[in-house]
């Protein structure tokens, strides 16, 4: 299952030149490594076999439909996203050249077992499903208190692109957006009220 209180998103494009990908998303890489889930920075990335790059953001919304078209231009793109909180949703849509090749998606609002497919996925989700459906039914089905079904979509793109983030501690490369960094100069001074507050306040992502 994954991370409990996760709510993020990652697209993988399949033969893309990083610079390429990193550009038109203005983000530039750092040094620093991070692993994803534990929201040291925003956005990351990092290359698995087969050429595929990934970038992994903190936020559910981020790999929405319009940035894997977008990025389908660049090559063959996945993306997932994920979440536990409200509705144990989770989805992974491919693309390539700005056009939808297939979708499935999972929450459990209505039913554990909801499972919405379109297109023509890869026939790896045949045997996905029936596992999680099989598990969900030997759990106890709609009475159970966990949600096989919404692991169909990150085990499918563990199949497709090797990587599923509560499986993999692996790592990634921490990014920034192009032009931000570490510090702003136009804080101004810092006062001694300020500094005594300053640790009950929430901390924002870091600017990478």
């Amino acid at each position: 299952m994954v991370k409990m209180g996760w709510m993020a998103s990652w697209v993988a494009v399949q033969g893309a030149a990083k610079a390429d990908v990193l550009g038109h998303l203005e983000l530039m890489e750092g040094d620093d490594e991070v692993v994803p889930g534990t929201r040291s920075a925003q956005f990351s990335c990092r290359e698995f076999p087969d050429q595929w790059l990934m970038i992994f953001c903190e936020k559910l919304d981020w790999a929405d439909q319009q940035r894997v078209l977008e990025l389908s231009r660049f090559g063959l793109a996945l993306a997932c996203q994920f979440e536990d909180k409200v509705e144990m949703t989770s989805s992974l849509t491919a693309a390539r050249d700005g056009v939808e090749l297939w979708r499935v998606f999972h929450d459990n609002t209505g039913s554990k077992f909801r499972l919405d497919v379109t297109g023509a996925p890869p026939p790896a989700l045949a045997g996905i499903r029936e596992a999680a459906f099989e598990e969900q039914r030997q759990d106890g089905g709609e009475d159970s208190s966990t949600d096989f079904v919404h692991d169909v979509a990150l085990d499918l793109g563990k199949a497709i692109c090797g990587y599923r983030a509560d499986d993999d501690a692996a790592p990634f490369k921490a990014l920034r957006k192009v032009g931000s960094s570490t510090q702003r100069s136009d804080r101004g001074p810092v006062g001694l009220f300020a500094k005594l507050l300053a640790p009950l306040r929430p901390k924002p992502y870091p600017e990478r």
